[in-house]
């Protein structure tokens, strides 16, 4: 049959591209014999021509309806294929699911936090307000640090102050959050990228002057993180500047 399409092709063909190429096939083959049907038979010659015609047309149609059922099935036999290789696909990736559901989630080692740790906690803990000067580059780190935990607060004021400082009062609950964000980072090993060191240096500091704190409650303490400010004296009685007082109480970064 002319125009027939190839049998190896039949399987990538979808079952619309057959049933046009079929039309095609049929409109090519028929069309000649259509015109001699349609031609009125004047002799007996041409009423024998008809019958031999439309013998002919039955012929052509039983051979493209065999043509067309062996096409549907070969597409209808790709498709089947292709879906069991996709259920096995399925499968092989609902098996893959199930083996990871089914091991225990794997939990972080707690980081180990040392009595003096809590201690240095339960002071923060009691404290008002904590005035804190620093770099900005030092802020954003450690408001970068802190952010996300549920005890941090970012203040609503942060003062530009000269040489690039800012002052940022924070509150006690948001002094623990810093302490534990700094904590954790000291904790786990250095990978030179300099978080490590960093941290470790401002938790030391902020430690150092916590721990010279007085008995008194909702004390307000100034920390000031810079090699160039220098821990003024402290002094006895009531000047409000001294250890007991809080606003000039200041701590620098190399004291």
């Amino acid at each position: 049959m002319a125009g027939a399409v190839p049998e190896a092709a039949a399987t990538e063909l979808s079952e619309e591209s057959v049933r046009q190429a079929v039309r095609e096939v049929l409109a090519q083959e028929l069309t000649p014999l259509v015109e001699q049907l349609t031609t009125p038979a004047t002799t007996e010659a041409d009423k024998q021509r008809d019958g031999d015609v439309a013998e002919q047309l039955r012929e052509t149609v039983r051979e493209a309806a065999g043509q067309v059922r062996e096409e549907l099935a070969a597409v209808l036999e790709a498709s089947r294929a292709g879906f069991a290789s996709l259920a096995q696909e399925v499968a092989g990736l609902r098996s893959v699911v199930d083996e990871l559901q089914a091991r225990p989630a794997e939990t972080p080692e707690p980081v180990k936090v040392s009595e003096e740790h809590t201690d240095l906690l339960k002071t923060a803990a009691r404290i008002s307000s904590a005035d804190l000067r620093c770099h900005r580059d030092t802020w954003e780190f450690l408001t970068t640090l802190a952010a996300g935990h549920p005890h941090f607060r970012v203040p609503p004021r942060v003062t530009d102050e000269a040489d690039e400082r800012v002052f940022a009062p924070l509150s006690g609950r948001s002094l623990i959050a810093l302490l534990i964000s700094l904590h954790t980072v000291t904790s786990s090993d250095s990978d030179g990228s300099g978080d490590h060191e960093l941290a470790a240096a401002l938790y030391e500091r902020i430690q150092q002057r916590l721990i010279r704190l007085g008995p008194g409650e909702g004390e307000r303490v100034t920390i000031a993180l810079d090699d160039r400010v220098t821990p003024e004296p402290e002094t006895d009685g009531d000047d409000q500047d001294g250890e007991n007082g809080g606003p000039g109480t200041r701590l620098g970064w190399g004291a």
